[in-house]
């Protein structure tokens, strides 16, 4: 059964065109049941929800920044799956002290048979700026999207994505694939272990990695900088699209509707 539990591995980015470079780094995630968020208070010293702590998960942080199950309930209730989900899992970044960033937060969400029929990759920018792509699972393990959304200060919003995915269990694997007009542009990826969902690894992680934030919002900064000097140059970003929501199957534009 899938439960809620911590991840521990490492990040890989590899760009291949224009220029190659690579960078790889050790983070941990949290992969949680979003009906558990209201709970985290009460079970935990250390892993709080809407609670300044050593970790922690905040609404503001995630979606349109309001009530982040209602939210993402919302945009299953959009898709084409809006009646076969019963749960959804969230794998991200907790907060470290109250400091967090998440370029990628992925939504897991599963049936009553605990078949994973739906996913929502929700891609933030270091401008403020988020945009999430819901895409229903058809068993092959990737999904396919064009990019909507500015994301590298080198990248035009131009392309396609391949999101590889796997369902959580005793490890964990997400991947990234970017093409413009087939030929491929940078991979990135997540690997991990797992870890139960307790107080003592709360505070292993904190211990372990007390600057993940800053390792990640530092990490975009200067792999930044070493593409420039490698000859890559910034360009236009357009303004953010609307609505924040980009859907594979276009079954239902509810929620399009009320953006």
């Amino acid at each position: 059964m899938t439960e809620s539990c911590l991840y521990v591995g490492h990040v890989v980015h590899r760009r291949v065109a224009p220029v190659k470079h690579a960078l790889k780094y050790r983070v941990f995630d949290l992969f949680i049941d979003i009906d558990d968020l209201a709970g985290l208070n009460g079970r935990f010293k250390f892993l709080s929800y809407n609670r300044f702590n050593l970790l922690s998960v905040h609404d503001r942080h995630f979606g349109d920044g309001t009530g982040l199950r209602e939210y993402v309930r919302g945009v299953v209730a959009a898709s084409s799956k809006s009646q076969d989900v019963t749960r959804i899992f969230m794998l991200c970044y907790p907060a470290v002290l109250g400091r967090v960033f998440n370029p990628l937060t992925t939504y897991y969400c599963f049936d009553q048979a605990e078949k994973l029929i739906l996913m929502i990759y929700e891609v933030s920018n270091t401008f403020g700026e988020r945009h999430s792509y819901v895409m229903p699972i058809d068993g092959s393990g990737t999904q396919n999207h064009s990019k909507k959304f500015y994301v590298s200060p080198f990248n035009k919003v131009e392309g396609e994505y391949e999101f590889t995915t796997q369902v959580p269990a005793q490890s964990v694997s997400l991947g990234i694939a970017l093409r413009v007009n087939s030929a491929p542009v940078m991979q990135a990826w997540f690997k991990g272990e797992k870890r139960a969902l307790n107080d003592w690894n709360v505070l292993k992680a904190f211990f372990s990695f007390p600057f993940q934030p800053l390792k990640v919002v530092t990490g975009i900064h200067w792999e930044a900088l070493k593409l420039w000097v490698k000859g890559l140059r910034l360009v236009h970003r357009p303004p953010q699209p609307q609505p924040q929501l980009s859907f594979s199957d276009r079954a239902n534009s509810t929620m399009e509707r009320q953006k």
